[in-house]
């Protein structure tokens, strides 16, 4: 089933909440259990708005901001070579460690901060070597694991640590609290791309353009899986050629969409009719974002929007980066707000059309 493309003229642009911005390029986004957003830039800058939308800091770190966490009172952040951990309520940096390579990704889990990092080899265009980094709160390193493969993500799933490993020897791995890897084959031995915790648990997204999960296959395309999303129902793959596919637990395909090469894509917030998928792509000359009906993939609304980058969202909020470095933020209430006043507008219009059809109809019967 292809997605249905009747949609809104609601210009997204505009129904925005709020329009923020960095001095450079937005390279990652998060909201807080609050809603308070804090955005890296490409250059390491790095800002935080509170709720309501006013700028609480500003800081400018070593370098690109890869990924954003937050802890209890702490913004830990990967900023090029480095982890930094930042006061949440000051901006002002508590401790940062350098790693060996570039540092990908960071999760804390019972009061231990893991990290990965890899070092790329520009001349034979592929991972050297990775590592595992563990760090207390107060920056202290406990332990570092050095392997060949790359780990493409890190999550934490019930008591484990897991993360998902590129060539040579692909498959996942459980990470101990003491830097111990164990590691699992999957049913493909094609690299991990990418991965989600779900319902199902935890899903791989590979290379070869197959999903898996620790026990299945969880369906087969053509091309490599780039990002995954999912609900208790629905897992959305946005696949390397640009096709967004929406399918159920048992591979039943309930929308698929072709276009650009897909720069970002998430579950949204609700809105009364309906959950919100958004997708952003980039043809390399125009960027554009879709807001469909997560059920069914109809388009509620689309844009064109520079060049997107990163993309976060909460049960209330959905923010934007993009390349320009503007950071658009909606919020559920007001988008809801702009779409059915939007669809009443239509509704006049196509009745006044109408009304007129019936006039002139009329005239030409005298």
């Amino acid at each position: 089933m292809t997605n249905n493309h009747s949609c809104q003229n609601m210009d997204l642009l505009s129904a925005c909440w709020m329009i923020r911005s960095l001095d450079q390029a937005v390279s990652a986004l998060s909201f807080d259990s609050h809603s308070n957003l804090v955005a890296g830039g490409w250059d390491g800058q790095i800002k935080k708005w509170n709720s309501e939308g006013d700028m609480i800091w500003v800081q400018n770190l070593p370098d690109r901001i890869s990924e954003i966490i937050f802890y209890q009172e702490k913004v830990i952040v990967a900023s090029g070579l480095h982890i930094v951990c930042l006061d949440s309520n000051s901006g002002d940096i508590e401790w940062q460690k350098p790693l060996e390579g570039s540092a990908d990704s960071i999760l804390v889990k019972g009061e231990q901060i893991f990290a990965t990092s890899s070092v790329y080899d520009i001349e034979h265009n592929d991972f050297l070597e990775s590592a595992i980094w563990a760090f207390d709160l107060l920056g202290r390193q406990i332990w570092v694991t050095k392997m060949n493969e790359r780990p493409w993500f890190i999550l934490s799933h019930e008591e484990d640590v897991i993360i998902g490993l590129g060539r040579p020897i692909s498959g996942w791995a459980e990470v101990s609290n003491d830097g111990e890897i164990t590691n699992h084959s999957l049913f493909t031995d094609s690299p991990v791309m990418c991965g989600v915790k779900s319902s199902y648990g935890i899903l791989f997204g590979h290379a070869d353009g197959t999903i898996t999960s620790f026990e299945e296959v969880h369906n087969k395309f053509s091309n490599s899986i780039e990002s995954i999303s999912a609900t208790d129902r629905l897992v959305i793959a946005g696949l390397e050629g640009g096709n967004l596919v929406a399918y159920t637990d048992n591979e039943n395909q309930i929308w698929a969409e072709q276009g650009s090469p897909i720069t970002c894509q998430s579950i949204g917030f609700s809105i009364p009719k309906c959950t919100t998928h958004w997708s952003t792509r980039w043809s390399g000359v125009e960027g554009s974002l879709q807001v469909r009906n997560l059920s069914d993939g109809t388009i509620i609304a689309q844009s064109k929007i520079s060049q997107a980058r990163c993309l976060t969202s909460n049960e209330s909020r959905v923010a934007i980066g993009s390349e320009n470095g503007n950071i658009h933020v909606w919020q559920n209430e007001m988008f809801a707000r702009r779409l059915d006043s939007n669809s009443d507008g239509e509704d006049k219009q196509s009745n006044e059309r109408k009304a007129l059809k019936d006039r002139l109809r009329a005239l030409r019967n005298k």
